[in-house]
């Protein structure tokens, strides 16, 4: 039993020694049936600058996010990308960077939406205590686009490779897709001439039917609206006039709800201004215009807006400007409480009045 033992274990040497002397024929490498995708991104034509940092989804599988990246590289990125049909979404910053806005369904590239979120931090007046304010939105920017990666693109990445040249692959050409920001905020410039202007202590406003945000993928604006604060005004006299003078403000908007960019296609009540004024003897003027026919967007075309002039840097404006239907504020004889503020805690009721074009 020993020797047949030993007589298999001198076998089993001898074959590893005969199977180690071999010449072995030179192995190859499969380079990977993928293209290489530089996706290279423009800040400044139209948005306000290079961000601090974005992120990038690619859409497959008709609609389901199948990358997520977020980076601070803002301007390239490059992807290994086998064939298919891609869709690609690019916004500033990350979702948990913005404090005005909300995002929901990102996985879903068709579904994707941003939304501005509630003031929740504001104390409300008796003028305005049953308003839901929406936020200023951040300056938000997005890029979309579509391309297929097609097998005849990847055929010069498709290689056989002596093994031991593995280590030095032959360069390969990147597959460019350039891609430019668009603006997603809208200012909204309102400009009121105020008769009595010497009686204000402070005013504050608000604006009906603005877009509540706007379909990532789409880049349209969306149909449902919400309220908007404007409640830090600069006030200025009219030169040459005893008790004129005009107050104006600015804020961040998502623009008018699509549909709604031309004047034809709006209602006058369906953007609505109120003003409260309050006085320098403590009473509180409010004023109402419904403002729908007269809101117009700042743009080359004037009337003739077109889709891509809504996604640039572009203007809402509102101007009341016609003494007689501008506010109108009666004389205040006290007055202990002097100059304007943009912001005032204590406010009282006071009388209504409600304006028509």
């Amino acid at each position: 039993m020993r020797q047949f033992v030993r007589s298999l274990t001198l076998m089993a040497i001898a074959l590893v020694l005969v199977l180690s002397g071999c010449e072995r024929r030179p192995l190859e490498v499969y380079y990977n049936n993928v293209a290489r995708v530089r996706i290279n991104v423009d800040w400044d034509k139209y948005f306000t600058g290079k961000p601090s940092g974005m992120t990038m989804l690619l859409y497959q599988d008709g609609d389901q996010a199948t990358v997520s990246r977020t980076d601070h590289n803002v301007t390239t990125q490059t992807f290994n990308l086998q064939p298919g049909m891609y869709k690609l979404m690019v916004f500033n910053l990350s979702p948990g960077e913005f404090g005005s806005i909300g995002f929901s369904d990102l996985n879903s590239y068709d579904g994707a939406t941003a939304r501005a979120k509630d003031i929740t931090t504001r104390a409300p007046r008796r003028w305005d205590a049953d308003i839901r304010y929406m936020c200023d939105p951040e300056d938000i920017g997005v890029a979309v686009d579509q391309f297929e990666i097609t097998e005849e693109m990847i055929e010069d990445y498709i290689r056989f490779v002596d093994y031991r040249k593995r280590n030095n692959l032959p360069d390969t050409t990147d597959i460019v897709y350039n891609e430019v920001v668009n603006p997603m905020t809208t200012h909204l410039n309102c400009r009121v001439m105020v008769k009595g202007f010497k009686s204000m202590r402070s005013v504050e406003a608000s604006i009906t039917g603005m877009s509540d945000g706007f379909y990532m993928s789409r880049v349209d604006r969306t149909q449902e609206t919400g309220t908007m604060l404007l409640d830090t005004w600069n006030a200025t006299p009219i030169e040459g006039e005893d008790n004129k003078g005009w107050i104006t403000t600015s804020i961040s908007t998502f623009g008018l709800p699509f549909g709604k960019e031309k004047a034809e296609n709006r209602e006058a009540e369906d953007n609505v201004l109120t003003l409260a004024f309050l006085l320098k003897d403590g009473k509180v003027r409010t004023f109402t215009y419904k403002v729908g026919k007269i809101m117009k967007y700042l743009t080359p075309s004037g009337d003739a807006l077109t889709k891509e002039e809504v996604l640039r840097d572009i203007e809402v404006e509102i101007v009341l400007d016609d003494p007689i239907d501008c506010p109108d504020l009666p004389p205040v004889e006290d007055q202990e409480a002097s100059g304007f503020d943009a912001y005032v805690e204590d406010w009282e009721e006071g009388d209504t009045y409600e304006v028509s074009f």
